[in-house]
């Protein structure tokens, strides 16, 4: 996965990236479509640093990760298709339970068959219920909804 780094919309390769010991990254060398390298480094630090560099305010904001992105959102898109799959199949069982809830066993007295049917009915509910609490959930993700809340963008 070949991360870019976005300057003023203009997108260059990622030639090494030097992290800190908390995870961040310290300086990134990136090449242009000509070859030519540059040296990123954060303005906190640019101070210390004697080398010809291109100061700038967050290094981990201009990173990204294109192949990696697509991965996500493809494994988003997966789980959205398997989870309304499975709502699709559970609320069938659902409804399943209810029709058989009005057909009568002749070992079990109405009352009784009628009981056990409207337990199995209720766990099978609150069970769709969640998984469609779960679909809007991960759809609400993959929309970026959580991270706008905090007026931020999206993050993978």
């Amino acid at each position: 996965m070949q991360p870019v780094i976005n300057v003023k919309g203009t997108k260059l390769s990622v030639v090494s990236i030097h992290y800190r010991n908390n995870g961040k990254p310290s300086t990134v060398y990136a090449a242009d479509e000509n070859g030519r390298e540059s040296l990123f480094i954060e303005k906190s630090q640019s101070q210390y640093d004697n080398r010809p560099h291109v100061a700038v305010d967050n290094l981990s904001e201009l990173l990204e990760y294109p192949e990696l992105e697509e991965m996500i959102v493809e494994g988003n898109n997966r789980l959205i298709a398997h989870l309304d799959e499975m709502l699709t199949q559970e609320n069938q069982e659902l409804v399943n339970i209810a029709i058989n809830a009005m057909e009568g066993e002749a070992d079990l007295p109405f009352d009784s068959h009628l009981s056990i049917k409207q337990k199995e009915y209720k766990l099978k509910q609150q069970r769709v219920l969640g998984l469609i609490d779960a679909v809007e959930e991960v759809k609400a993700f993959t929309e970026g909804y959580y991270a706008n809340v905090d007026d931020q963008s999206p993050e993978a």
